[in-house]
């Protein structure tokens, strides 16, 4: 076996590729190991590179195409690796939303043949673990974790208004409709009442179109370093999911982000039930009631914000960065480059695949 592996990796999304292949990939690089080469336009200079040296190819969310399937021939003649990354469940997408409605009726079938025709699959959580592995023989969660910590800052909360953040960014307008009403209500209430409240909604301008009050500031869809510049500034990060069969298979990364930012999370049971220890490092509710009774706790309460941020802060430092997970992404990859003929094997050559 070699004794240094050469990974390329194939991003396609922005959004997704800083936490599952930029962070991972520039720990991994620091091994002797390893060499990890990260791209994001397959031109011919990079697929040369690859097919002379390359010994893995991990591809982001791609969709079966001509074109995809032009590399896969390419990879499998040379006996190059293919690994599949995914963190969304792109096979069950919710019908009503909005990128349901950008993307072909076709996609999610586009989806499941790209990922049947790779050698392995590297995915976010368990629940997708579950969802790939009915048509996938090799599949391995890689949790999301978070590569650095800043340090923990004093918000200085007296003098200035509350602020209620939700980073929405494109498509969560489902999500937003499980607790709309409920805090809609609650900041009337409460402002009416005297409580000084900013909301802040970044990406999703019709959730910042529907809310009621007059105190409030839209941010556009922004690089990831201006997301968490941003994200730094709210008291409290609302995240909320419907429970639909797509969100189930999310991972917690906005949790872990806002933790990292010192913010008081109020996020759904769904997905976050398994991090979040309800009023220790923040607060979770199931429906529009238990929302709306852990906002206006929070609002009326306003000292309890910090000490639910700073818990959920040290929780992420303890238990939730890259340098203490990445043992097991270099594992896995190791594990994988030593079954490379079993895995080459596993791929059904002779299955016919839309290559439209």
């Amino acid at each position: 076996m070699k004794e240094r592996f050469h990974i390329f990796q194939f991003a396609t999304s922005p959004v997704c590729a800083p936490c599952r292949l930029w962070a991972p990939g520039k720990h991994l690089a620091r091994s002797q190991n390893l060499k990890v080469t990260a791209f994001e336009q397959m031109d011919g200079q990079i697929l040369r590179s690859l097919l002379e040296n390359g010994d893995m190819l991990i591809v982001q969310r791609v969709t079966m195409s001509r074109k995809f399937f032009k590399l896969l021939t390419a990879v499998n003649q040379v006996g190059i690796l293919l690994i599949y990354e995914i963190d969304d469940d792109l096979l069950n997408l919710d019908p009503d939303s909005s990128f349901a409605r950008m993307v072909p009726g076709d996609f999610s079938d586009r989806i499941k043949q790209a990922i049947s025709s790779s050698h392995a699959v590297q995915c976010s959580t368990h629940h997708l673990a579950r969802v790939i592995s009915e048509f996938h023989p090799e599949v391995t969660v890689l949790e999301n974790q978070l590569e650095h910590l800043p340090l923990l800052v004093d918000k200085k909360m007296k003098g200035r208004p509350l602020i209620i953040g939700y980073a929405a960014g494109e498509h969560h307008w489902l999500d937003w409709q499980t607790v709309r009403d409920a805090y809609n209500r609650v900041i009337a209430e409460l402002e009416n009442s005297g409580h000084k409240i900013e909301t802040w909604i970044m990406g999703d301008k019709a959730i910042y179109e529907s809310l009621d009050t007059q105190n409030k500031k839209y941010f556009p869809l922004a690089s990831h370093e201006q997301y968490l510049e941003i994200l730094s500034c709210f008291d409290i990060s609302l995240i909320p999911l419907s429970d639909s069969t797509f969100n189930r298979s999310k991972s917690d990364v906005k949790f872990l982000e806002s933790a990292s930012r010192g913010c008081a999370v109020i996020a759904s049971t769904t997905v976050y039930s398994d991090s979040i220890r309800h009023e220790q490092t923040g607060l979770l509710f199931s429906d529009q009631p238990e929302f709306q009774a852990c906002l206006k706790s929070l609002i009326c309460n306003p000292g309890r914000i910090p000490q639910l941020g700073k818990n959920a802060y040290y929780y992420v430092k303890k238990n939730r960065l890259l340098s203490r997970h990445i043992n097991k992404w270099e594992a896995t990859y190791h594990r994988w480059f030593k079954n490379k003929n079993a895995l080459l094997a596993n791929v059904p050559a002779k299955q016919s695949f839309i290559v439209s």
